[in-house]
């Protein structure tokens, strides 16, 4: 008997059987003592009925013959030269309900990207850690969240569906932080939705300084130390600025480098969607592993620019990597201080230039924009009647209206089914 065999014989200490004809909650093939360990640990946290066997792709495949495709699949492809190829026939057995992670041993953005495209939830390198792999875990909750909100919503006309919204600024300037706030007022005292406002820019952030509030003490540790999220650390961290609108935003020393945990964005986010229905994240325009983390659990993306040279081009490249990043997000390009001919390019030229549709036009309202800092209130309420409070509404509007981007086909052809 192998190592790992002995290890998984006692029973109870690795499986929860599911009744006979009915399908794991999840079910783990894998090919090594650590990554058996790891994804023990994490399975048990989570699930109430779950496997971890010994074996690979070969083996999840031959298994997928016999039983009912469980609810997540994790799939150990460090024995195959070729991981997609071997994973091509499982994701082909499978319903669109199951969620696919793949484990292996090669670390390759580009074979991560192509996993991804093809079908494939997540793709983690060894060794695997309990705290990554749970991290993933929540991340295909989070989504099934959202899909199984907007769907009953669809079904009953009433219900609210899970939103996270990114909103990320092509350059320093054009109003990411005001368009975010505001967003986030609007959605939770106009359309009465419990929201939550998260500034990611730890450092830099001005979300506490618009709004007049305290920094958030607690959410560098949360986010370098995701053992400490829970919903009680959360509470008592987060600043109620309304019964329906809580913030989260730090002003951590510049001379202390931020050491954001990989598996902590995707815990935290989950928390949060516990507590509310809405999430709009005001990202920060360094920390990229960050920015991608959230932008894959992402419902909706806001892209905020100007319409100047400079910002064109920076907006071609956040364009490109939030298409790459949150294929599965309604994304929304939103051209903020617009003003009169000549100081900047037509949405024409612009839009012809980007490759898509500016979806909103926010204009030039500097004073005002600055008379709202100066008193500390939310642009919404210190200037609620003006035109960019009014366009902001229309964004908001849309955001809370249920709409989805709908998948596309991969390029995988019968694998191209997307799995959330």
């Amino acid at each position: 008997m192998s190592a790992l065999a002995k290890l998984r014989e006692p029973a109870a200490a690795d499986r929860a059987e599911p009744r006979l004809g009915e399908a794991s909650s999840c079910v783990a093939f894998v090919g090594d003592l650590q990554s058996h360990a790891a994804v023990t640990a994490a399975c048990q946290a989570r699930f109430e009925g779950f496997e971890v066997r010994d074996g690979t792709s070969r083996q999840a495949l031959e298994w997928l013959a016999e039983a009912p495709p469980p609810k997540v699949l994790i799939v150990d492809v460090s024995d195959a030269a070729q991981p997609l190829t071997a994973l091509l026939p499982i994701l082909a057995a499978l319903e669109d309900r199951t969620s696919v992670i793949a484990i292996g041993t090669v670390n390759d953005i580009a074979l991560y990207h192509e996993l991804v495209q093809s079908g494939v939830q997540d793709y983690l390198v060894k060794p695997v850690s309990e705290k990554l792999l749970s991290a993933s875990l929540a991340a295909i909750e989070a989504k099934k969240q959202v899909a199984a909100a907007a769907g009953t919503a669809d079904a009953a006309g009433q219900a609210t569906p899970k939103l996270l919204v990114a909103v990320m600024g092509t350059r320093g300037g054009v109003g990411t932080s005001t368009v975010a706030a505001t967003c986030a007022w609007i959605m939770a005292e106009e359309q009465k939705v419990p929201t939550t406002l998260v500034d990611l820019d730890l450092q830099y952030g001005t979300i506490a300084l618009q709004l007049d509030i305290e920094p958030t003490r607690g959410l560098r540790e949360m986010l370098e130390n995701p053992g400490r999220i829970d919903s009680l650390f959360i509470r008592s961290t987060a600043a109620k600025l309304t019964d329906r609108l809580s913030v989260m935003a730090a002003e951590e020393t510049v001379d202390d480098e931020v050491r954001y945990d990989d598996g902590a964005v995707a815990l935290l986010f989950d928390e949060l969607h516990r507590q509310s229905d809405c999430v709009v994240v005001d990202l920060p325009r360094t920390a990229p592993r960050v920015r991608a983390k959230v932008l894959g659990l992402a419902t909706h993306v806001l892209l905020v620019t100007d319409m100047t040279l400079a910002g064109l081009r920076d907006a071609i490249r956040q364009l490109g990597l939030a298409q790459q990043a949150a294929p599965q997000a309604q994304l929304l390009v939103v051209a903020n201080h617009v003003v009169g001919k000549g100081a900047s390019l037509s949405r024409a030229e612009f839009e012809k230039a980007l490759g898509h549709a500016v979806d909103f036009l926010l204009p030039e309202e500097a004073k005002t924009v600055q008379a709202a800092a100066t008193t500390g209130k939310p642009l919404a309420v210190a200037a609620k009647g003006s035109k960019l409070v009014a366009q902001l509404r229309l964004v908001t509007r849309q955001l809370g209206s249920g709409e989805q981007k709908k998948a596309k086909r991969s390029l995988f052809g019968f694998a191209a089914k997307k799995r959330r």
